[in-house]
């Protein structure tokens, strides 16, 4: 073959590959194993893509998160609010004088008051900043609770799109095999050129099918990597079923209910109401003041008069006793109690019918992985090596090639369907909104509200 030929082969396939349609009489099989090899993408991990487990991610982004310090302030405005609550109420110092001239009687009194706590508001307001900062604790648990499920949902998306990729790859590989024999057979003329642009219709769906798949990729590559404060495309993840598949999401719920977050957390918010009542009913009793000083009186003869001065001071609550506020608290802490009874009977069916589902799930898994996808690379191989062999038609190649792509699509469909079940129950049973944890804004949505309960932390305690 002389190179001017060689170079016009070449030539040829490259205009193929950029959609110009090609006459079909002048191509040999030289050319079109030409056309395969500039064609066909070429798809591998390189030297420096990282393969990155579920487990490698989550240890990325706690690092990562653990930076904002937002644990640690919230840590030390509860422990600052221990001491607070200690505190006495300040006591009050009085000075009165009278008589101004010499020519008059000096009276000068100098006194001290102290408010007594004698119906427990100060030991109301310790429990009260204990319940608080078990509280800050408890929030840390769930936000890493929360923070496990965003990252673990972000890192299915990306185990997915990749099957998802290497499914359209495949599936590319097999239009140009078909293509390559739909070549040979209408070089021989035993089929007509409108056969030839079917499949090479085909061919060009998939090429743009696996560009799109290729930039989904990328996107999910980097909103992964964002958590832990990167922009990173050369993240890669195991294609062995046995990572692909949840299998941990059952014994996550089990260690979710165990743990009983949220109803620690419901609990925590009733103890918190009854306290709050405790405080309102003992600061509406009436806690005597108690005066104490001395009165001196000075006449112009010069003459002194000292005196010790005593006595108690008695709020009369006769119309605010605080009974409206404890209504308030009151009505707070039974619909807690109703909250509680509700997360127990009805959070709990709801997560045991996702797990059951999962399981059927896997089942279907396990038959499209093992039976369904073999079954149906080997009836496509099987025809098209009969159409090689002009027993069988066009039409029968394609529609055993769209079987095989609907088995391998419905394997990675099965796959999202699962992830999203299983996503759904660990939120449940974590006691949070699925929708926030699969949000595209899920991580900045958990940050915000850490940021906001930190700023909205009370200070508890210290008297008035």
């Amino acid at each position: 073959m002389s190179k001017k030929t060689f170079k016009s082969m070449a030539d040829q396939a490259l205009d193929h590959s950029s959609g110009v349609v090609i006459p079909q009489r002048v191509m040999s099989w030289a050319s079109l194993a030409l056309l395969a090899m500039f064609t066909l993408p070429v798809v591998g991990h390189s030297k420096s893509t990282e393969n990155l487990s579920l487990s490698n991610a989550l240890e990325k982004v706690k690092t990562f998160q653990a930076t904002q310090g937002v644990w640690q302030t919230q840590a030390q405005i509860a422990n600052a609010n221990k001491k607070q609550a200690k505190l006495w109420i300040n006591p009050n110092l009085s000075i009165e004088q009278s008589g101004f001239k010499n020519d008059q009687e000096k009276e000068l009194s100098i006194g001290i008051s102290q408010r007594l706590d004698l119906f427990g508001e100060r030991k109301a307001q310790q429990k009260l900043a204990e319940i608080s900062s078990n509280q800050v604790a408890l929030k840390q648990q769930i936000y890493q609770a929360q923070l496990e499920l965003v990252v673990k949902h972000l890192w299915s998306q990306l185990a997915i799109l990749e099957l998802e990729r290497d499914v359209v790859l495949e599936q590319l590989k097999n239009s140009q095999e078909n293509l390559q024999a739909t070549e040979k057979r209408y070089q021989a003329g035993n089929i007509a050129q409108v056969d030839v642009d079917r499949i090479r219709i085909n061919t060009l769906e998939n090429e743009r099918l696996f560009k799109q798949a290729e930039l989904e990729l990328k996107v999910a590559r980097q909103n992964l990597s964002q958590l832990w404060g990167e922009s990173s495309s050369l993240l890669s993840i195991d294609q062995n079923p046995k990572n692909l598949w949840p299998f941990d999401s059952i014994s996550n719920v089990e260690r979710f209910q165990k743990d009983n977050l949220l109803e620690k957390s419901l609990q925590l918010q009733i103890l918190e109401s009854k306290t709050n009542i405790d405080v309102l009913k003992a600061e509406a009793r009436p806690n005597p003041t108690l005066n104490a000083g001395i009165k001196r009186t000075s006449s112009p003869d010069s003459s002194t008069e000292n005196q010790v001065l005593l006595g108690v001071e008695i709020p009369l609550n006769i119309f605010n006793r605080n009974q409206y506020g404890v209504e308030i608290s009151q009505a707070k802490q039974q619909l807690l109690d109703r909250q509680q009874q509700f997360y127990r009977s009805q959070n709990k069916i709801k997560v045991s019918h996702l797990l059951s589902e999962l399981n059927d799930l896997s089942s279907q898994f396990q038959q499209l992985q093992n039976i369904q996808i073999p079954l149906a690379l080997r009836v496509q191989q099987k025809t098209l090596q009969g159409f090689q062999a002009g027993k069988f038609a066009v039409t029968d190649v394609q529609q055993a090639t769209m079987q095989l792509q609907d088995v391998r699509l419905r394997r990675v469909q099965l796959l999202k369907t699962a992830w999203q079940r299983a996503i759904t129950a660990e939120s449940l049973s974590l006691g949070v909104s699925p929708e926030q944890i699969m949000a595209a804004d899920a991580l900045d949505q958990l940050n915000q509200n850490a940021w906001q309960d930190t700023q909205n932390l009370p200070v508890i305690g210290g008297g008035k």
